[in-house]
């Protein structure tokens, strides 16, 4: 019995250090930074528009973006810019995200550098993203045995007709436009020469936006880049250097040492370093009070009723609603980040956006990466639409895919018997080929929500219908061109969606509220021991496994769907 006692009394006592270490953890991320810190900004796990879930389960479930959504990122950063204690920021580990998502923390980066503060940059190597990124730096360091890759963007997007076919699985499309090509990859076995130009024209236009900045920063010629793209691909540090692209050659311990002295520590003494995570949680603001903008985010696949990963219909229109309901709102800025999805989905989200403006408040949607299709459905409506340059929007287009794979079946022994009260019946069974009845029932269905579509946009957009005909047919678009096409009002990044919903509503002064997950204590622990494992993590996010895993997912994603969608033809992976 003695003997058990003390065993017990030893295990509580193990739990109760364990539970204090813990608890310091969590509670001394909250402590303030020391004078001469340097804020440490690690950009290796993909930067999205919304905070990823929080916790375990997010965790196991393969949510491995960063904890900070884009727009938090750049808050702490410019915090950071006016901060007499924060010496310096440094740029270091990686950068990975949409140009969208990171293009307000490269303007956060560079307002901190023209306030005075001291932006450094130091990579082993660097990419194009990279580069990007730190050419806004005042020095950029690269390792000796460094490299940076320069060779053009692609958009790769697998085709499977002929594999699905030698398996014994057959998709029978209904569609309406020409461009309308997300049901390419399950039809055929390359590109159609329409899918390649308008990948081809978004590309283009990726490319000049993204050189053109690192041109404009590095004091560089536009073509100089363009050329090394296409003729070298990897160009040596030493390279780099000769042509300014960066500032310094130097081992990592270096960089330090320089920093150091930017912040007057001895040689001897550790650097005092915050991580961007923690310093971001130390200086949130208490939640706004008076007239105040709603900060809606709208980013993933959208579909019917509740979603954790991507945007449930049911869940963006009640928070919508929620926002109509609230006095103190006085206009919601959507930022949507998507390809679209269930076409029902994204009408029962449009009609929340019509109430919002019925209701006199003012709705103006501000689009990141992607918003095209379904992402462009609900965001027709608003007082004004801001687009990027480089987001990929439109795709005013409408699609069935009816997947039969009654040969496979047969192949292995099963079969399957109907019987049914009409010629009509069973068109969703994935067990035989549809009928030519069947097809032109649901073609029908399909016509008539494109047409749906093309009214919605002349008439939210203030378009002349043909007009609106002659641009849709499925086709995508860059920001820069839906402007001139007059898809999208304004060129800009969400700063400015926001000032622009303050112009229209007339409140000038009007605050921001952000909705923010809420962490509980054990969420909060895995996030703080997470934390100095984000390489990590970032080096499995792009394991050929797991890549093949999502695309396995979302090929059965879309071969499982048996409604009408308003889709992007793909999901944008640009590299």
């Amino acid at each position: 019995m003695k003997k058990t006692l003390v065993i017990l009394f030893i295990v509580f006592a193990v739990l109760a250090l364990l539970f204090a270490g813990v608890l310091a953890l969590v509670l001394g991320s909250e402590s303030g930074v020391s004078k001469g810190t340097v804020l440490t900004v690690d950009l290796s796990l993909p930067v999205t528009e919304k905070a990823h879930e929080a916790g375990l389960e997010a965790l196991l479930a393969g949510s491995m973006s960063h904890p900070l959504p884009a727009r938090d990122i750049a808050t702490a950063i410019r915090e950071a810019g006016e901060d007499e204690d924060i010496a310096a920021i440094l740029l270091h580990g990686g950068v990975s995200g949409s140009y969208s998502a990171l293009s307000c923390v490269r303007d956060a980066l560079d307002e901190a550098r023209r306030n005075g503060k001291p932006v450094v940059a130091a990579y082993g190597s660097l990419d194009e993203r990279a580069l990007w990124m730190a050419s806004v730096a005042d020095e950029t360091w690269l390792d000796p045995l460094g490299s940076v890759l320069v060779d053009g963007f692609s958009i790769d997007v697998p085709y499977m007709g002929e594999m699905l076919a030698k398996y014994g699985v057959e998709v029978q499309v209904t569609r309406v436009g020409k461009y309308k090509s997300a049901v390419e990859p399950f039809m055929r076995s390359d590109m159609s020469p329409e899918n390649r130009e308008q990948l081809a024209g978004i590309l283009a236009e990726i490319e000049a936006r993204v050189y053109g900045d690192i041109a404009e920063a590095r004091g560089l010629e536009l073509e100089s880049i363009r050329a090394a793209a296409r003729t070298e691909g990897i160009v040596t540090a030493k390279q780099a250097l000769e042509r300014k692209w960066i500032g310094r050659i130097g081992p990592f311990g270096e960089v330090l040492t320089s920093l150091k002295q930017v912040a007057e520590v001895d040689e001897g003494d550790d650097l005092p370093q915050v991580a961007l995570e923690s310093y971001a949680r130390r200086i949130r603001h208490p939640k706004p009070r008076g007239d105040l903008i709603e900060l809606v985010q709208a980013q993933g696949e959208i579909v019917d009723g509740s979603s954790a990963a991507g945007i449930g219909g049911d869940d963006l229109a009640r928070r919508l609603r929620a926002a109509r309901f609230d006095d103190d709102v006085v206009a919601v800025v959507m930022r949507v980040d998507s390809p679209g999805g269930s076409a029902t989905a994204s009408d029962v989200i449009r009609q929340e956006i019509v109430a919002l403006k019925a209701a006199g408040k003012t709705v103006v949607v501000s689009m990141g990466a992607v918003a095209a299709s379904g992402g462009y459905w609900i965001s027709a409506d608003a007082d004004a639409i801001v687009a990027q340059p480089e987001t990929i929007t439109g795709s005013i287009g409408v699609f069935g895919m009816l997947p039969n794979v009654e040969r496979l079946a047969g192949e292995h022994g099963l079969r399957e018997e109907t019987v049914s009260t009409s010629p009509l019946a069973g068109w969703d069974t994935l067990m035989r080929r549809k009928s030519p009845e069947q097809l032109a029932l649901i073609q029908g269905h399909v016509d008539e929500i494109y047409e749906r579509f093309l009214d919605l946009v002349a008439a939210g957009r203030k378009l002349d219908r043909p007009h609106v005909a002659e641009i849709a047919q499925g086709r995508v678009w860059s920001g820069t061109k839906a402007k001139e096409l007059g898809l999208v009002d304004e060129l800009g990044d969400l700063d400015v969606a926001i000032e622009l919903a303050r112009e229209k509503c007339g409140k000038k002064k009007a605050a921001v509220r952000v909705e923010r997950p809420h962490l509980d204590f054990i969420e909060q622990m895995i996030e703080d021991v997470l934390e100095d494992q984000r390489r990590d993590l970032a080096r499995i996010q792009g394991h050929p496994a797991l890549q093949a895993a999502r695309m396995a997912e979302r090929v059965q994603a879309l071969l499982g769907r048996t409604g009408v969608l308003a889709r992007l033809p793909f999901d944008p992976q640009l590299r």
